[in-house]
């Protein structure tokens, strides 16, 4: 499954990439994207390629804040018909629901989690595995939300911690006059903390009527066009795996409904939760190995094992399966 975005995850790419020495359109054929990407939002183009090209633009050009200088020409309008739904929501809680919940249209490889607890919210931003987000795409993102909320809370607002998961770079100046100081890295998870009071802060820019209306159009606009229940329960799958937390509790909650639902809704097209995790675990598993230069160690909890002996049981239970069908 290739996971796809809007071009509008380039907007302003092309003048940020010349103030920095690289040529825009070398720099797309690089990657194999189609020199059209700088000219529209709304193409759909595989969000792996736009994540190396953001890699080789901090690469070539030197600027390790390259992701991070580019997310401040994000708005909500930059999310294209997901901003539009969220625009008007009454609170910050109800616009980040929405945000999460149409994300798919915008950016399919990318989810948001949501965690409270002890009065703090983090807002965690979760790439597939396939992808291969590094640090420029994962402080594109980051940066992003950052905005929005800043947006949504006043310029004022600031937050608890950004975290990151890789480490800090080796000057620190553009991510403190973007972010601020409250700064996290080498973490275990890309997110941003607020207070949880924050999130039902009444948001002054909201339009009751304007909201009925879009939800209203977009409901009869989407049609069939959202994901299968099944496209829906992999992209959570890919999403937790790397976490450690990936059952079907857990994807059943990031849906909204119960594990007996998913799982109902999933025989109704001939398949199942198992079904599914297998066949992607099978899938990560070959790419990784694939590489030559990981060890098992390093695979199993990339696929959500919490030992090596646990993936071992897996892969071994896998051929002896095959073995017997044949």
């Amino acid at each position: 499954m290739t996971a796809l975005m809007r071009s509008a995850s380039l907007a302003h790419y092309a003048d940020l990439a010349r103030s920095v020495g690289l040529e825009p359109l070398e720099m797309l054929g690089a990657v194999g994207l189609p020199r059209s990407c700088l000219d529209t939002t709304e193409l759909r183009i595989p969000a792996a390629s736009v994540m190396r090209l953001m890699e080789l633009s901090g690469k070539l050009s030197g600027e390790q804040a390259f992701g991070l200088r580019l997310s401040v020409t994000r708005r909500l309008s930059s999310f294209g018909v997901v901003g539009m739904l969220a625009r008007d929501e009454p609170t910050l809680r109800q616009v980040m629901d929405t945000l999460t919940r149409y994300l798919y249209l915008h950016n399919e490889s990318l989810t948001t989690h949501i965690h409270e607890s002890g009065g703090v919210t983090v807002i965690e931003q979760v790439f597939l595995p396939s992808v291969s987000a590094q640090r420029q795409s994962v402080e594109l993102t980051l940066g992003a939300l950052y905005h929005t909320l800043c947006l949504a809370l006043g310029p004022e607002w600031k937050p608890r911690s950004v975290s990151f998961m890789h480490p800090p770079p080796a000057n620190l100046s553009w991510h403190r006059s973007i972010l601020g100081g409250n700064l996290l890295f080498s973490q275990d998870y890309n997110g941003i903390a607020l207070a949880a009071s924050d999130m039902d802060t009444p948001l002054r820019s909201a339009d009751p009527v304007m909201r009925q209306q879009v939800h209203r159009l977009m409901r009869e606009d989407l049609g069939g066009n959202r994901p299968t229940i099944e496209d829906e329960v992999a992209q959570l799958i890919m999403a937790l795996l790397p976490t450690g937390r990936c059952s079907a509790e857990q994807v059943a909650m990031h849906l909204g409904v119960d594990r007996r639902t998913v799982h109902r809704r999933l025989a109704v097209h001939g398949s199942s939760f198992n079904q599914l995790l297998d066949g992607i675990r099978q899938e990560q598993a070959q790419r990784l190995m694939a590489y030559g230069d990981r060890k098992l160690s390093d695979i199993a909890p990339l696929l959500g094992f919490s030992s090596l002996s646990a993936f071992s049981r897996w892969r071994h239970g896998l051929k002896a399966a095959s073995e017997n069908q044949e």
